[in-house]
């Protein structure tokens, strides 16, 4: 079974290892690998505070880690949260991750609405899918 753990530099952001996700779109789905890191903006629906649920499955059963983080677009250094989803040899599964608790913007008024959000994988390529609320 894979493990989450949150990683020691994360701050403003909660990381959590979560079973699914409250989202009721279709969220946004594609490999990542250690040679094909992917790069990405998630937007919060209009109204609503910013989570972004990361689900991830390591269909070939090596061992394997995924590393997510979520970062300030606005450059101020607001928020840092980075989450690792690890599976050891033989485990093949779906593992999920969560970002939430996004602190204000800087005006400390305004919901933060959008995270960059970079992905990469260990070895070999995982399925990705990304839901954001």
């Amino acid at each position: 079974m894979a493990t989450v753990s949150g990683g020691s530099q994360t701050f403003n952001v909660t990381v959590l290892q979560v079973s699914g996700t409250n989202s009721t779109g279709l969220g946004s789905s594609f490999n990542v690998g250690s040679l094909s890191p992917v790069t990405d903006t998630a937007l919060a629906t209009p109204g609503v505070k910013l989570t972004v649920d990361v689900q991830a499955e390591n269909t070939k059963g090596v061992a394997n880690s995924l590393t997510v983080a979520v970062t300030d677009p606005s450059g101020s250094n607001g928020f840092f949260g980075e989450g690792t989803i690890t599976w050891e040899d033989g485990d093949s599964g779906v593992a999920w991750i969560e970002f939430t608790g996004f602190p204000l913007q800087g005006d400390q008024v305004t919901e933060t609405g959008e995270c960059g959000l970079s992905l990469q994988t260990s070895t070999e390529d995982v399925g990705v899918r990304v839901f954001t609320l």
